[in-house]
């Protein structure tokens, strides 16, 4: 490959707080280092999750897999810790080992023979003896990962060593395993059902889980942080949604994801990587039974400017994610560390000038939208309640016209925050508005285009163009593929590409040029190599039937937005396959339908109009209004002597001169005429003539006809007819059936002048 390098990612699901922060580190790492990343976020292999009813077809999120290889990346970066959850170690290990020659590190969960980053489990032994010293809990139960798994393991043995270390005996009773999700409900419940109310708190492996504990607990009519004490591990958004708010472990996922495309990068250009181990720490809240929050205060045993650099470190630290990198790459947050600096150093004493720090126009340069893109609004908050504990316990006593000016400063700062903050909201929801208007139109127009391919797909790139979307390409298998769970997925060997856009370059790919190989869609000849990507790659499918895939350029706040946009796209394909089906169908029958009325309507032994054919197609004739006011002619014709051919040659010399007699009438006439046999031996013909004279002479040479025929037929018998024709002014009001009647009376006239013999005599 050549250009910028391409790290792809292996991750359980986008929508979770684990995936979100280790993502947002991950695409933070990609830009700083100026390189693709290709997330695919797949599922946990093997995994059955709690609600099967609308989880049945999951198992098709893993053939995105695939798709990654050394062909379309340099480097790839697996999170073992949420997709090998439900496997062995020996499966996952040969699910490894298949992307041999690809450069390959693990997160969370080490693999013998691949570098692993992980976050340290140690900060569990600091949870554990808060809990002991801090609020006399004794009975401290551990809710696990999946047994097996290299993170559940360690936190369970930081458990089990801060047991011993606090006096406490290990008890297997106390002990259950989930399997890193909300679903555990249950399995909490039976783990406080089965100690029969000896559990006083309980430790999770991770955040997610409590929210099922908390579940759990609740059922049974207990409190969190009263009857039973509450810990997790992460630090994730979810420990700060839960209430009370979740006592944790910070094991920042956003570092690690940042330091996994660090370490990536290294093994692409050929450097070697060793295990890495990131420090976790404790957070207290409220769920261990902390009546308050412990707050950043500072205490200055002299004034300069380091002591109070570190303190302002150690505020902005505690809620910005990779805050050195930060610091090194954002304005705002340098501009929040000036801000924080000055007003904490003259809190505490300095001889500095802070009347820039009283005007609102100062703060709102800090307040720009980058800002947002580093911390919450949430986390902004907690960040300026520990400016504002810092500057207050800063001044001292007789410090009392600074502590005002301090408090006016906070004030004015906090106005703008919050106009910042509504003003981002508001924002952000009519954009939210906005964009799920048009991915919900992605259906709807590619329906509109459903039986013109190129339409079908360019509408959708031209919809996702306007919804964050920077660049996406849509690829689609020749024909959609049946994928079972039972089954072992092959990927074909190429792919088509339907449609792209690159900005608001947007266009539709046809003929042999939109073959491309399966390994290519990631970099390609359409793709932009003018900038680093970030990317997700989403499968196509519905129910068992793959369509395709498609990656999308975007920024990771959007990123879930996958999950809107892949629905839409897979219904309008399984309805265009349907509706193309269904008129397939629909043109089988009409043809089926048009033979058979055909059928209906022929004689089969002479191939003219029968009976019921000739009078539907003769009075659609008659009936037609641009042949109002012509003249035509019903042609009554009858075979003379067919009983006497029959008795004397047989059926089969019979059947010749019936078809013999249809023969006569359609050479007399064109081929826009109609002809039918109405009868064992009767005839009868419309014809739409203008010319009386031509009307006239039909019979003769309908007669005339016949007598070449029999000329020239080597028969021992000639085959006559007897003809009636009667003329008929073309309209609307009438019918054909009508004037069969005076026609027959035509033919019975002419039947008088028949010849009895039928033998032909030579002179």
């Amino acid at each position: 490959m050549s250009g910028k390098l391409t790290v792809g990612v292996f991750i359980h699901h986008l929508d979770n707080d684990y995936s979100k922060a280790f993502l947002k580190g991950t695409a933070a790492a990609a830009n700083d280092l100026d390189v693709n990343l290709a997330i695919f976020p797949g599922r946990a292999l093997d995994c059955q999750l709690a609600d099967r009813r609308y989880t049945v077809y999951e198992y098709q999120n893993n053939v995105v897999y695939s798709f990654a290889s050394s062909k379309s990346m340099d480097a790839l970066i697996v999170s073992a810790g949420t997709i090998a959850t439900c496997v062995s170690y020996d499966e996952f290990k040969e699910f490894l080992d298949g992307y041999e020659g690809l450069p390959l590190l693990t997160t969370e969960t080490k693999f013998e023979g691949y570098p692993c980053i992980r976050l340290s489990g140690s900060g569990i032994k600091e949870l554990v003896s808060h809990l002991v010293h801090e609020h006399g809990r004794k009975h401290i139960a551990f809710v696990s990962g999946p047994e097996g798994n290299t993170d559940a393991d360690e936190r369970l043995n930081h458990y089990k060593e801060a047991l011993a270390e606090n006096g406490l005996e290990f008890d297997p009773d106390l002990v259950t395993y989930g399997n890193f999700s909300e679903y555990c409900v249950d399995i909490v419940s039976d783990l406080i059902d089965r100690n029969e109310g000896k559990i006083d708190a309980i430790c999770f492996a991770n955040d997610m889980m409590c929210r099922g504990g908390y579940k759990a607990i609740e059922s049974k009519g207990l409190r969190v942080g009263k009857d039973i004490a509450v810990t997790g591990y992460d630090d994730s958004e979810v420990a700060a949604t839960l209430r009370p708010m979740l006592t944790t472990v910070r094991a920042d996922a956003s570092k690690l994801g940042y330091r996994a495309v660090e370490e990536a990068v290294h093994m692409a250009k050929g450097e070697k990587v060793e295990d890495i181990c990131i420090d976790s720490t404790p957070v207290f809240r409220f769920s261990c039974g902390c009546s308050f929050q412990a707050e950043q205060k500072v205490t200055l045993d002299r004034l300069d400017e380091a002591s109070v650099r570190k303190a302002v470190d150690n505020i902005l630290s505690e809620h910005i994610q990779r805050y050195e990198v930060s610091m090194r790459k954002h304005d705002c947050i340098k501009r929040l560390h000036e801000f924080a600096h000055k007003l904490i150093s003259y809190a505490a004493g300095a001889d500095i000038s802070v009347e820039e720090l009283f005007s609102k126009s100062y703060f709102s340069r800090i307040m720009d939208s980058d800002i947002w893109k580093l911390v919450s609004p949430e986390a902004f908050l907690r960040i300026m309640k520990g400016i504002r504990s810092a500057s207050l316990s800063a001044c001292e006593g007789d410090m009392m016209g600074r502590k005002l000016n301090v408090l006016k400063i906070l004030e004015g700062s906090m106005e703008v925050a919050s106009e910042c903050i509504v003003n981002m909201h508001y924002t952000t929801m009519n954009d939210i508005t906005f964009t799920h208007f048009l991915i919900g139109n992605i259906t709807k127009d590619m329906t509109i285009y459903d039986s013109d391919d190129e339409k079908c797909y360019f509408s959708i790139v031209n919809d996702l163009y306007r919804a964050h979307v920077d660049s996406s390409f849509v690829y689609t298998f020749e024909e959609p593929i049946i994928h079972d769970p039972k089954s072992e997925w092959k990927l074909p060997e190429t792919i088509l590409l339907r449609a792209y856009n690159d900005g608001d370059k947007l266009a539709a790919v046809t003929g042999e040029a939109c073959k491309l190989p399966s390994s290519r869609i990631i970099t390609n000849q359409y793709t932009p190599n003018d900038r680093n990507r970030i990317m997700v790659v989403s499968p196509l499918f519905m129910n068992e039937e793959q369509y395709g895939v498609i990656v999308c350029e975007m920024e990771n706040e959007y990123f879930t937005y996958i999950y809107s946009i892949t629905p839409q796209i897979c219904s309008a394909i399984k309805l265009t396959n349907l509706v193309a089906k269904l008129e397939s169908s629909l043109d089988a029958a009409q043809s089926r339908n048009n033979v058979l009325n055909r059928m209906s309507m022929i004689d089969e032994l002479t191939g003219v109009y029968n009976r019921r054919g000739f009078y539907v197609s003769a009075n659609r004739i008659l009936k037609a209004p641009e042949n109002e006011g012509r003249q035509a002619a019903i042609i009554f014709g009858d075979l003379d002597n067919l009983k006497k051919v029959n008795d004397t040659f047989g059926h089969d010399d019979g059947d010749y001169a019936i078809v013999s007699c249809a023969e006569f009438l359609k050479k007399s006439l064109r081929t826009t005429d109609v002809v039918g046999r109405i009868g064992g031996d009767e005839f009868a013909a419309f014809a739409i003539c203008d010319d009386a004279d031509i009307i006239a002479k039909l019979p003769s040479r309908i007669k005339g006809i016949a007598s070449k025929h029999n000329e020239v037929s080597d028969k021992p018998y000639n085959v006559t007819v007897s003809i009636g024709i009667y003329p008929i002014i073309c309209s609307p009001e009438l019918n054909i059936q009508e004037f069969m009647d005076k026609a027959d009376n035509a033919l019975y006239e002419d039947k008088k002048m028949k010849n009895p013999d039928i033998m032909k005599h030579n002179t």
